[in-house]
């Protein structure tokens, strides 16, 4: 039902409140096809619900030779989704041995993560998608084509993705061993082993 602005100006003025009108009827609690919106909030927390929506790279990163094939950025694509749910704006990225900054919610890739006397600033969270250049017996092409399938998440790249740590910047390093070894690989400083 369209209804036209005089028409909605007349219904005002007659009393009739907005909820008792027939393109209003029936929302309440309940979300889209029936669920309640806290369980798709769940949903969304938790990864089960995936936006679709891709990752791509700024031109300044293009131009600075950061190339991913589309596998990474599928990685990247559902990454995105849960920094997004966490809050996160700039993430620092761990994929496939490299280490990118990623816009979250422009989803962009907007250069490589530089530390400066071993600090990396800029980002409020951090994400490690593993390696999967180096997974035995696979090729790389066909591993990374299975880590772009968002049906068929297959072990090793379950595994990968269920590996990495995300935590606000208020936890401490010695809380986040994926954050610790990061730092540190780009900082270029062993880190101390928690004996």
């Amino acid at each position: 039902m369209n209804a036209t602005s005089s028409q909605l100006l007349k219904l005002l003025s007659s009393g009739i409140q907005p909820g008792a009108l027939p393109f209003t009827s029936g929302l309440g609690a309940a979300g889209i096809a029936g669920t309640p919106f806290a369980d798709l909030l769940k949903q969304a927390q938790s990864g089960a619900i995936a936006s679709q929506l891709p990752v791509t790279i700024n031109a300044s990163a293009q131009s600075a030779g950061i190339q991913l094939n589309d596998g990474q950025l599928a990685r990247l694509a559902q990454a995105a989704d849960k920094l997004e749910t966490a809050g996160v704006r700039t993430a620092m990225v761990s994929i496939d041995g490299q280490n990118l900054v990623l816009d979250v919610h422009a989803r962009q890739i907007t250069g490589s993560a530089q530390a400066q006397n071993g600090i990396v600033s800029g980002v409020d969270g951090v994400i490690d998608l593993g390696d999967l250049r180096s997974l035995g017996g696979l090729a790389v092409g066909a591993a990374q084509a299975a880590a772009g399938a968002a049906a068929g998440l297959g072990g090793t790249l379950a595994s990968a993705l269920s590996n990495f740590q995300l935590g606000p910047p208020s936890a401490g390093l010695a809380q986040n061993a994926s954050l610790t070894q990061l730092l540190a690989q780009l900082s270029g400083v062993k880190p101390a082993s928690a004996g």
